[in-house]
């Protein structure tokens, strides 16, 4: 474990040079440094908190001069004292690591205006741990550095930016919003995923319950901004990615053209690798495509996204199933370095209800419905139900198939699920959009049987459920009230309850582990049982309870997958990545966590039009609307810029990072 030698955090001083029994920072476990890049030392930790040095042969000077300079490279410029402020610190930091004269005094004075007065997080924060130095331990700022030398690794990151899988750098796509950059700003989400428009409309929205805003009045409207910067430059065609030549000679297959699969192909074709993408359906997209509605996600989004993949050099083999057309040894075959499974789970599920006849014409589950939903409308037509639909479920999957039905049906559309509507891991938009839209919702109800006459669906008897006390981890049960059972006379029922991977993908020639429920087992890098073949997604998790909508989850692991690839193909080992460590000590520290906002002036949150519900029915077309320019920047001035800087120090260089 690290031994902390001095430091100051939380404004606690803890010096243990000559101590016998050293102290540390309860609300931080030091240990955490340990592991950060195994074989080399975390030697000093700077950020918001203070700073903490764990070597006694490592130079605080170069440390907070490495720190400064990247302070300065984020000052966005708007206020002076930030602006004007980081350079000439920055610079006297750097003299007094050469041995020069340095005005201390005058160090002091700027940090301290930069702290008091600066706009956002970078000046007020940034200058915590110099300031922190200089009140406590200045004489190890006159202590001329030895030829320092190290590893030296910083994020600049804020509470959204922790709470998004992909670590997306919100507050910067919003200060280009704001300046009137919107290319820029769609350029900022590009970095990571091609995705920008389809999942600034259904991301799930991490970012803004972490949004610090909402201490204030409510967190800014982060994903509609994205959409907006998507829907300006990307969805038009005005935005084209730089055609990046092939300087790999090693190719990679990628199977499966879902959001998974192309955010891999997308990073992988960044780094100079080409890549060939093989897809069962005639059409990219995967779940998202099939599975999210046209009334959520109109499709010529997801085509001019993917189009981003082609542009770059992306090849597309359409109709060819992993399983049916091809295995694994066939692609290596083929000349493939490297493979990535990005399959999803792509079977719907039934309810296993006692007698259950799955082939009846009236009774589906839900990803065979929403892709008859969706296959309809592609052709140009409207599909159309006749008489009542019951829904069972409680995800978004379940609200996609009841919000489909009700603009389809002129009968009544119900909604089945056994918890309550606390309970339902559905987004509660989502949940707020179908009760607009008519659907009748029975909560604390569970499906019993079909109710079936001369093969037809004729309803789905049900019966009331009660929760049950909680148990050791708090959450409720739900138990069925006995002689509770009553019918919902119906149509057509839908089974939403979950997906499941299709197992007749793998056979064991291919060598690749696979869990009880068909889901391949991956490590932490994505790496699969076989060297150089790779998986992410619902493939390797199983369907998570929210759905095909969270797609964010599958292009992190998409990217992660791409980086390991690339570590695969070129050294052979498992890659490094610092952001990923780093990202690990600030949750488990909770180091973003408890920061009060003070001074605020409270700002209402843009309000996004949307189709009134009376006009959805028979109708597919996109409910919410892009906000408009005005709206984009009155929304994007509520961002507070909440950034922190973290820096470290390592004995050694970091591997794939320039000191």
């Amino acid at each position: 474990m690290p031994q902390l030698i001095y430091g100051v955090w939380n404004d606690t001083v803890y010096d243990n040079r000559g101590s016998s029994a050293p102290t540390a920072p309860a609300d931080l476990p030091i240990e955490l440094f340990e592991n950060f890049n195994p074989g080399n030392p975390v030697e000093i930790f700077l950020s918001h908190r203070g700073f903490l040095v764990f070597s006694a042969e490592s130079s605080l000077i170069w440390a907070l001069w490495k720190h400064h300079q990247r302070l300065a490279e984020e000052s966005c410029g708007r206020c002076s004292p930030c602006r004007s402020g980081s350079q000439v610190i920055a610079r006297a930091l750097e003299r007094a690591g050469l041995g020069q004269t340095v005005d201390w005094d005058d160090v002091r004075q700027i940090a301290e205006l930069m702290h008091n007065t600066s706009s956002c997080g970078v000046g007020r924060t940034g200058t915590v741990p110099l300031l922190a130095a200089l009140r406590y331990f200045p004489e190890e700022l006159r202590a001329v550095p030895a030829g320092a030398k190290g590893g030296f690794y910083s994020v600049t990151t804020s509470p959204c930016i922790e709470a998004c899988p992909s670590h997306v750098n919100v507050p910067r796509y919003i200060d280009y919003i704001r300046d009137g950059h919107n290319d820029l700003a769609a350029g900022v989400v590009l970095r990571h995923y091609p995705l920008a428009g389809s999942c600034g409309r259904v991301c799930v929205k991490y970012c803004e319950k972490a949004c610090r805003r909402a201490q204030v009045d409510t967190p800014v409207d982060i994903r509609d901004l994205k959409r907006f910067a998507a829907d300006k430059t990307i969805v038009p065609g005005l935005l084209h990615p730089t055609v990046c030549d092939v300087a790999k000679n090693r190719r990679v297959a990628v199977i499966g053209a879902g959001p998974v699969g192309i955010t891999c192909a997308y990073q992988l074709l960044e780094m100079g690798y080409p890549v060939d993408i093989y897809e069962a359906h005639d059409r990219t997209g995967g779940m998202v495509r099939y599975g999210i509605p046209f009334y959520r996600l109109p499709k010529n989004v997801l085509e001019q996204e993917n189009q981003l993949v082609r542009e770059m050099g992306g090849i597309f083999f359409f109709k060819q199933k992993l399983g049916r057309d091809f295995h694994i040894n066939d692609l290596f075959q083929r000349g493939y370095q490297a493979v990535f499974i990005a399959t999803g789970c792509p079977l719907g599920g039934y309810l296993g209800m006692e007698g259950e006849d799955t082939s009846l014409p009236d009774y589906e589950n839900g990803i065979e419905f929403l892709e008859k939903v969706h296959d309809a409308l592609e052709a140009g037509k409207t599909p159309e139900l006749e008489g009542d639909v019951v829904v069972v479920g409680g995800g978004n999957v379940a609200m996609d198939c009841c919000r489909s039905a009700a603009r389809m049906t002129s009968g009544k559309v119900h909604l089945v699920y056994r918890r309550t509507e606390q309970d339902a891991p559905a987004d509660h938009e989502e949940i707020e959009e179908a009760m607009k839209e008519g659907v009748e919702f029975h909560f604390l109800t569970g499906q019993d049987r079909l109710v079936v006459e001369d093969g037809k669906v004729k309803g789905l008897q049900c019966v009331a459920m009660r929760q049950t006390e909680p148990d050791e981890s708090g959450r409720r049960g739900v138990k069925p009230i006995p002689d509770s059972a009553f019918v919902i006379p119906c149509d057509h029922v839908i089974a939403a309850i979950g997906q499941k991977s299709d197992p007749n993908m793998l056979i064991p020639e291919d060598g690749i582990a696979c869990d009880k429920k068909q889901c391949i087992i991956v490590d932490a890098c994505q790496g699969t049982s076989r060297p150089g073949v790779f998986a992410g997604g619902d493939g390797t998790t199983g369907p998570r309870s929210k759905g095909p909508s969270v797609i964010i989850h599958g292009m992190a692991q998409g990217a992660l997958g791409a980086q390991a690839i690339a570590s695969y193909l070129e050294t052979g080992k498992e890659p490094f990545i610092p952001r990923e460590q780093i990202s690990y000590v600030i949750c488990k520290s909770h180091m973003l966590d408890g920061d009060a906002v003070c001074g605020e002036e409270k700002k209402e949150r843009v309000k996004i039009d949307a189709l009134p519900p009376a006009e959805r029915k028979h109708n597919f077309a996109e409910v919410e609307s892009c906000m408009s320019q005005g709206e984009a920047w009155k929304e994007a001035a509520r961002c507070m810029r909440c950034y922190r800087i973290l820096s470290v120090i390592t004995r050694s260089p970091i591997p794939g990072v320039q000191a």
